[in-house]
């Protein structure tokens, strides 16, 4: 704005000009209040007044005095807080004439020649491309007798994350996209569900360069929703190096796959009785072990203890004599006639 560009002066100017403003106002001011304070029939009343009057007086002479060091020494005392900043002012410079300078000649100096470089070319770096999720092997897999439930279609199967273990609140222990065959015993595809219904047939395939390795199918018994994990041994599975693949169907409808890369060589496992890794929290998804008959004991006869018979002496009853007062026969007198 041109207001805001004005010069120290002009700054000093208006600044004075509303000094004075104030000035005449306060003054006005005063006088009305004095002048009002004598008709007024309460000493209170015009004690204020008068108050008020010799109030406005006196920011009237504070106006007046601050007006006068205003014009008088404002743009010294200015100039001293602010250094005024000088503004070149362009001269005129006599222009030259410009002289003809004899420009030398450049002879070319001959330079060897260098031979000719042989340019690579960038070799084409192949992209991995995507593989496909194998089809339903549905040759392979034995259907359920039981399965009569029908899956739900809504059903959903959260991503599936690879690691060599789990805790109790399926949380991964050494989850990773790359292992090496070498420090492998199990591996475990944990991951989370929703809609699922209880009764219906899943499978847990597990592929080694599309090629399915392990299919393991089972009555879901999980419940709606919650977190699995299903496992594969080194027993079953062996590890070899290769890409793999593990994938959810539910029913026969691919819900979720997870792709992981083994390298080296997997190490000399003599096996061991184990427990075989389970789908836990739903129906297992990994080969039971068939265990062996166990030669069960026949019972014993245990004999029964024999009665032996004792012969206990019975005590016969006493007879104790009873006295029993029998009445004397009484004399009866009888008078007979003498003939």
């Amino acid at each position: 704005m041109d207001i805001l560009r004005q010069s120290t002066e002009a700054y000093l100017w208006w600044l004075t000009l509303a000094l004075g403003l104030g000035l005449a106002l306060s003054l006005l001011a005063g006088l009305y209040d004095l002048s009002r304070a004598r008709s007024l029939p309460y000493f209170l009343l015009r004690r204020q007044a008068l108050e008020r009057g010799w109030r406005s007086i006196l920011i009237a002479v504070f106006f007046l005095l601050f007006g006068i060091a205003v014009a008088l020494g404002g743009k010294p005392l200015v100039e001293l807080v602010i250094t005024p900043t000088v503004t070149p002012t362009i001269s005129p410079t006599p222009s030259l004439t410009p002289t003809l300078t004899r420009t030398p000649t450049v002879t070319p100096v001959p330079s060897a020649t260098l031979p000719p470089t042989h340019t690579l070319e960038p070799s084409l770096t192949p992209t991995p491309s995507l593989t496909p999720t194998p089809g339903y092997p549905a040759a392979l897999v034995t259907n359920i007798p039981g399965a009569t439930v029908t899956p739900n279609p809504d059903a959903v199967i959260g991503a599936i994350t690879i690691a060599t273990g789990y805790t109790r609140s399926f949380q991964p222990i050494g989850a990773a996209f790359a292992f090496d065959a070498a420090e492998l015993d199990s591996l475990f595809a944990i991951f989370t569900y929703n809609n699922m219904t209880d009764g219906a047939q899943v499978s847990v395939i597990w592929y080694k360069d599309n090629a399915p390795l392990f299919i393991d199918t089972a009555l879901w018994q999980g419940g709606t929703g919650g977190y699995a994990g299903q496992g594969c041994t080194l027993e079953v599975c062996k590890w070899e190096a290769g890409n793999y693949r593990v994938a959810v169907y539910v029913g026969e409808v691919f819900e979720q796959s997870a792709d992981f890369v083994i390298s080296g060589t997997p190490p000399t496992h003599t096996p061991t009785p184990s427990d075989t890794p389970t789908l836990t929290h739903t129906p297992t998804t990994s080969p039971s072990a068939t265990s062996s008959p166990t030669r069960t004991a026949s019972p014993t006869r245990t004999p029964r203890p024999t009665l032996t018979p004792t012969l206990t002496p019975t005590l016969r009853p006493t007879l104790t004599p009873t006295l029993t007062r029998t009445p004397r026969p009484t004399a009866t007198a009888t008078a007979t006639p003498k003939p």
